[in-house]
């Protein structure tokens, strides 16, 4: 690919490619044609906008009061994962915690079991990191999720929108889906994240792991393995190649096993292009600038097809090809 990408399969006017179907989900979002990977599938504008993580019931009344009638309806129309029963959530809060996060706990756990849907549990089952807030968004909200997912979704704070990109192949026909959750997670603590949203995940992930042959099995070994790797790295990344030097043969040896493990998962996504980058950088502190320029290409293809070329990590990523590049020339 071209070391600046350009704008094939990101028109500023995006051609409708998905359709909303009612499903054994409820809703979900179906391929309307044959979809590439990397096409962008949507570029979302938010509904309703909380600028800050920690939020509180309150902050969405706010938010909620602002919008116009048919927005107000639109943001009823979405799921609420209320009715859940309190026997599968803790009782106690820490003696430990502050006055202000019990508040807010208690406010999420009440929507949650709650009898009716209300602004919060709709918020808490739609939302979507925004910066360093939340938000709704309309069109997004409405695909579903699944631990092998064949698209991404992210903020993309340049134009204000969040978008989803499709991570590979798409049919026409196929249900369009996202990840909740952090696919390195093993099943129990995915299930437990996506208890939040209040189902219980039947992908091919999660299905049949008593059986070891199946590909729920298979993916649970490498699951492991990658959460594993990612607590050997976490304490020696850098994105600064003289202070990876000491480091690097180790970090090279478990960033290239992950590689590997990502992509056997199929988990084409902004977590692969970080290992592809440290691999970059890890030949680079070397001397290795043959691998480190792949790498660096690597990276920068997966952050072009997962986040588009407009994503604001797309710049520093082309400084990391051009710097290898140009570190060859006078080498």
């Amino acid at each position: 690919m071209s070391d600046s990408p350009g704008e094939s399969n990101h028109t500023s006017k995006i051609q409708k490619l998905y359709e909303l179907r009612v499903c054994s989900k409820g809703i979900g979002a179906f391929a309307t044609k044959d979809i590439k990977r990397g096409q962008r599938i949507l570029a979302d504008t938010p509904l309703l906008a909380i600028p800050k993580a920690r939020y509180f019931s309150v902050d969405i009344e706010e938010a909620f009061a602002k919008l116009s009638l048919e927005d107000k309806k639109r943001y009823f129309e979405l799921h609420s994962a209320h009715g859940q029963s309190t026997s599968n959530w803790p009782h106690n809060i820490h003696q430990d915690v502050s006055a202000s996060e019990r508040e807010r706990i208690e406010e999420q756990h009440n929507a949650r079991t709650g009898q009716e849907a209300s602004l919060i549990s709709i918020f808490q089952t739609n939302c979507m990191e925004m910066g360093q807030g939340a938000a709704v968004f309309y069109e997004a909200a409405r695909f579903n999720h699944s631990c092998n997912a064949s698209a991404f979704f992210s903020w993309n704070a340049r134009i204000g929108r969040e978008t989803i990109h499709a991570t590979r192949d798409i049919k026409a026909g196929e249900e369009i889906t996202l990840c909740y959750c952090d696919p390195h997670h093993d099943v129990a603590l995915r299930r437990w994240e996506l208890k939040h949203y209040g189902f219980e995940c039947d992908c091919p992930a999660c299905e049949d792991l008593d059986d070891p042959d199946s590909f729920a099995a298979i993916s649970a070994q490498r699951r492991y393995r990658l959460r594993e790797l990612d607590d050997m790295v976490s304490g020696i990344r850098s994105r600064n190649p003289k202070s990876a030097a000491p480091s690097s043969e180790h970090l090279l040896t478990c960033l290239l096993e992950m590689a590997a493990l990502q992509l056997d998962e199929g988990l084409w996504t902004a977590e692969l292009a970080y290992t592809y980058l440290d691999i970059a950088i890890a030949c680079e502190a070397k001397g290795d600038l043959d691998n480190a320029l792949s790498a660096a290409r690597k990276a920068l293809q997966v952050t072009f097809d997962c986040r588009g070329p407009d994503c604001e990590d797309i710049r520093y990523y082309v400084s990391v090809v051009r710097r290898v590049k140009q570190s060859m020339s006078v080498s």
